[in-house]
């Protein structure tokens, strides 16, 4: 090998993910998505890169602003779980997934090889990926959509020398994002600015009466609405730890559903969670989200005014 090339292995984490909710028309909607990575061996100039929190930002940052996606922050507490796992794969430098509950990518390389170089590394998959069909093509590319995956906020990095000498393990964790209100009425307000419609604010009655119905549901984890005046989009995933800001990434898609002019759902699909969110006079909005018995995942919001009024447009 030439003096100026390092090797470079690589290794991502994805799951099978399946996700379950009724809309208030009770009608059912499922989304499974899986895809397999195999490790691959590649060549990568060396790089005279730091290692610093900034170091890792600028790269991931770049590639994000490339496809319209805001700046990651750097969180401390991530940054220690991946040093944590890291320092533990010092005596093999085997490319194993943690198993942890972040989002993660690895990386493997000899020499000077950076925190910059592994980033560089799974942003160059970016080809292999098919945006219209959400799918890698000729190649892997599941390091690039963990790295711009829009619903990440932070990122927290590790680099170590295992005991071989000459082998560098670097392990990238990037945490999606929170349960938070702001995490809530964030991402409902994203899509009631594409239809200008005002925005929304928390509200805690709102909140409790939903935690409440949440905390009644976590024996049986079952999709059913409960008995109120307020306007309620439920959803349950199961596999991985869903928060809010996916519930709403998933009613929010069925805005394909919605015909506006005859102010219909289309034949045999579903649209009222997205109605909901988008829903003009609606002015409050209370989320709650539990873990079942079960494993799964539950999160109800509930909204005030209610919305989806029979024969009303929602905007």
């Amino acid at each position: 090998m030439c003096d100026d090339c390092s090797s470079v292995i690589l290794m991502g984490r994805w799951s099978l993910i399946h996700t379950g909710d009724f809309g208030l028309g009770s009608y059912p909607e499922m989304t499974r998505i899986f895809v397999e990575s195999r490790p691959g061996l590649v060549l990568v100039p060396s790089s005279h890169a730091q290692y610093s929190p900034q170091d890792y930002l600028n790269a991931r940052n770049t590639a994000q602003a490339q496809v319209g996606v805001g700046p990651i922050a750097w969180n401390d507490t991530i940054a220690a779980n991946a040093q944590n796992y890291a320092n533990q794969k010092i005596g093999d430098c085997n490319l194993v997934q943690s198993g942890g509950p972040y989002g993660e990518n690895l990386a493997e390389g000899i020499r000077s090889f950076s925190g910059t170089d592994a980033v560089n590394l799974w942003v160059a998959e970016k080809p292999y990926y098919d945006h219209n069909s959400n799918s890698c093509v000729a190649g892997q590319c599941l390091h690039y959509t963990q790295v711009v995956w829009h619903n990440s906020v932070h990122l927290g990095c590790a680099r170590v020398e295992c005991n071989n000498a000459s082998i560098i393990f670097l392990i990238s964790s990037q945490f999606y994002a929170q349960n938070s209100p702001d995490d809530y009425v964030r991402e409902h307000n994203n899509a009631r600015s594409n239809v200008s419609v005002p925005c929304l604010q928390w509200n805690d009655t709102l909140a409790e009466y939903a935690q409440s119905y949440a905390n009644n549901r976590t024996g049986d984890c079952i999709l059913r609405h409960s008995n109120t005046d307020y306007g309620e989009n439920l959803f349950i995933g199961t596999g991985r730890n869903y928060t809010g800001v996916d519930a709403v990434d998933a009613w929010v898609p069925e805005e394909q559903n919605y015909d506006y002019s005859t102010n219909t759902c289309a034949q045999g699909a579903v649209c009222g969670h997205y109605t909901q969110v988008v829903w003009n006079t609606t002015t409050s909005i209370g989320c709650a989200r539990v873990t079942c018995n079960n494993g799964s995942i539950f999160i109800t919001c509930n909204y005030y005014p209610a919305g989806n009024i029979p024969g009303w447009r929602p905007y």
